[in-house]
């Protein structure tokens, strides 16, 4: 059995489109598919109607990502559980596909896929795990005006090659397919992380558990990059990226690195007003 999660905050015209995807060219009767109402108000009523196989589970507050998952991940049976994002589309059954690979490859926590944008174009979907050096260079704003910084140029992979299959450090929690084992053994997501690197987080925890974290270039759906993300305004996603990033430094930095982001966020603050203003959503 494999368990499919969508968690989706105001996005129920995405869920919709994406459920019709995903019956469309996953032709299996072995799928649990939970959708969690994350605390938005939205009532899932007519879908539920339209797709009585489908469990909603309705949060009246908004747990974030990780808590949204952890919500039906607790209730779920599959061997595999795949985090889905509301704002993808299936092209071709790529959830048997991966299931196949990651049954092949035993030593395989964690499964990335290639993730297209609307126009069929890939986007970058894997990462190097974040350093304490990287991360102060985003949050400072210099790539944009230096974009070929060593640090970052590591951090975003930006040679990879996403055609082949490989091993990696980090996948994108668009397509996120977990083997049960994994969370047997490290546990669920860290709720403590409210949006944003709580997959970082998760790969981390699995790479030091002993699995690997492998991108699947040949399995691939569409993505709308950042449109489950696109209803929240650029002020408040920033304020999610730098707790989140905290949270992480201290986890696998321990407290002086925590410290010093600490220290620094109110710089951080105002470049994020900055940004809010010159892109305000």
């Amino acid at each position: 059995m494999i368990s499919i999660v969508t968690v989706s905050y105001k996005s129920l015209d995405y869920v919709e489109t994406m459920l019709a995807s995903l019956f469309k060219f996953v032709p299996r009767d072995d799928l649990e598919v939970f959708v969690v109402i994350n605390g938005d108000g939205t009532d899932p009523s007519a879908l539920q109607r339209r797709y009585p196989i489908v469990r909603f589970i309705v949060s009246e507050r908004n747990l974030g990502f990780a808590g949204g998952c952890n919500l039906a991940i607790r209730q779920s049976n599959g061997e595999f559980v795949i985090l889905l994002n509301p704002d993808t589309i299936f092209t071709s059954d790529a959830i048997t596909a991966i299931e196949v690979r990651m049954r092949r490859d035993e030593d395989v926590g964690i499964g990335g896929i290639s993730l297209k944008n609307l126009d069929g174009t890939q986007q970058d979907c894997v990462w190097h795990f974040p350093t304490p050096v990287d991360q102060l260079l985003l949050l400072s704003k210099l790539p944009h005006v230096f974009p070929n910084l060593g640090p970052i140029r590591r951090y975003l992979m930006k040679d990879f090659d996403y055609g082949r299959t490989q091993d990696v450090d980090q996948v994108m929690g668009a397509f996120f397919c977990i083997r049960r084992e994994v969370i047997d053994r490290i546990g669920l997501l860290d709720d403590g992380f409210f949006l944003w690197y709580e997959e970082v987080d998760f790969c981390k925890r699995t790479v030091d558990a002993g699995w690997k974290v492998r991108y699947y270039g040949d399995v691939s759906m569409l993505h709308r990059k950042g449109g489950s993300f696109s209803r929240v305004g650029t002020w408040k996603k920033q304020g999610m990226v730098r707790r989140s990033l905290r949270r992480y430094m201290k986890k696998h930095y321990g407290t002086p690195v925590w410290l010093m982001f600490v220290a620094l966020d109110p710089i951080f603050f105002v470049l994020a007003a900055l940004a809010s203003l010159i892109k305000p959503s």
